[in-house]
């Protein structure tokens, strides 16, 4: 095993409000981990409220304390409903829910467990909170759907394919929802 390798260390934190410099490290990995077409016109703002938010679910991946992913996870409440209202008309309000609304990593530190990481950290911080179920609008083509179903497949409740998504420019995903057991 190389040296480099055996330095490598993967740990999850989640961001405690608000500071500069979560909101710089997602604008950075967002930049680099989606099309431009997928990015937010007012990502700064945006993610900031996000940040704000104490019901949110922020979630860095880090490597060695640099960020390498994000996650974020919000109730999916009337708020995230009316966000979802353009690209998903059928998206239901349950306020005992959290919705994984983006997962990031790094391309060239994918492949390394990390999504999954941070997909067992966002459900154990919603359990904190007393919440058990979850949805996610995945991927197909890089795998997400695939990844959550296998992550998840005794718990999951519900997938609804959509072949044309348009927040994606089109590309087909699947709403996935799952419950977890609590402790």
């Amino acid at each position: 095993m190389k040296q480099e390798e055996q330095e490598r260390t993967l740990s999850v934190e989640r961001a405690s409000g608000y500071d500069e410099k979560s909101l710089q490290d997602i604008l950075r990995l967002e930049q680099a981990c989606f099309p431009s077409e997928w990015q937010y016109d007012d990502a700064d703002e945006y993610y900031r409220k996000m940040l704000e938010n104490p019901s949110n679910i922020n979630l860095f991946l880090k490597e060695n304390d640099e960020a390498i992913g994000y996650a974020l996870a919000r109730l999916q409440d009337e708020n995230l409903a009316e966000d979802m209202m353009d690209c998903d008309e059928n998206f239901p309000i349950d306020k005992n829910k959290y919705y994984i609304e983006t997962i990031q990593v790094l391309p060239e530190k994918s492949g390394a467990g990390g999504a999954k990481k941070m997909l067992l950290a966002v459900c154990d911080e919603a359990k904190k909170a007393g919440i058990t179920n979850f949805s996610i609008h995945a991927r197909i083509v890089n795998g997400l759907d695939a990844k959550i179903k296998k992550i998840f497949s005794e718990g999951i409740t519900k997938i609804t394919e959509i072949d044309h998504w348009d927040p994606a420019q089109g590309e087909a995903y699947e709403f996935i929802e799952w419950s977890v057991k609590s402790e």
